[in-house]
Parts: structure tokens; C-alpha cells; sequence
């Protein structure tokens, strides 16, 4: 199971600078969610939780704050960009349970 470690990147000022740009770009809007609301595949889009490295920060270092590579996303899109770190964002665990089905919590 993929255990997350924090990467010091993301507590830079810079990171927190150009992730809050991009996030204002977006209008705080995840990005697969508006293209599935024009193309009519979804009622609603969900707001971005995520800035998310178009290619990987691991691989391309030099485009860690470049604008054009990162997209804003909620987490069940940035769930489906990671499938190598299980689960899928809790916009997934919200979806409605199947009929018959309750679920308790304790």
C-alpha cells in the first residue's frame, strides 16, 4: 500500500505562490470536473482541493512551477492521476451506497 510522505517542495513559498495563482486561473474549479459539465457527462462540477504536476514533479523537476503544467483538480480526479497510491478521494467515499445497502458509521 503507497504511504504518503511529505515532499519539503510543497511547503515552499514559492509552491504555495504559483498553486494559489493556478487555483485562481481555475476559478477554484477542478478542471476534469468542468470538462465533463461542458461535454453534459456531469450536473455539477466540484471545486478543486488539489493543484496537481501535469508530469510529475519526480520526473520533471525544471516544470515544478511552471503555470502550464499544473491543472487544478478535486480529489476523485487527482485519485484517478495517482492509481499507484490506492484509494479514490473522498468524493468517491460520499457517492451513495448501493440499494439495499446501510452503512453505519461508528
Amino acid at each position: 500500500m503507497y504511504e504518503k510522505q511529505a515532499d519539503p517542495f510543497y511547503a515552499t513559498k514559492a509552491w504555495k505562490r504559483v498553486r494559489r495563482l493556478r487555483m485562481q486561473m481555475d476559478h477554484g474549479m477542478c478542471c476534469e470536473c468542468m470538462a465533463e459539465f461542458e461535454r453534459g457527462e456531469r450536473l455539477k462540477p466540484m471545486r478543486a482541493t488539489v493543484v496537481h504536476h501535469i508530469k510529475h514533479l519526480s520526473d520533471r523537476p525544471d516544470l515544478a512551477l511552471d503555470l502550464d503544467n499544473l491543472r487544478s483538480l478535486c480529489d476523485l480526479h487527482h485519485a484517478r492521476e495517482h492509481p499507484e497510491k490506492g484509494g479514490q478521494g473522498r468524493a468517491a467515499a460520499k457517492s451513495p451506497a448501493p440499494e439495499g445497502i446501510r452503512i453505519i458509521k461508528v
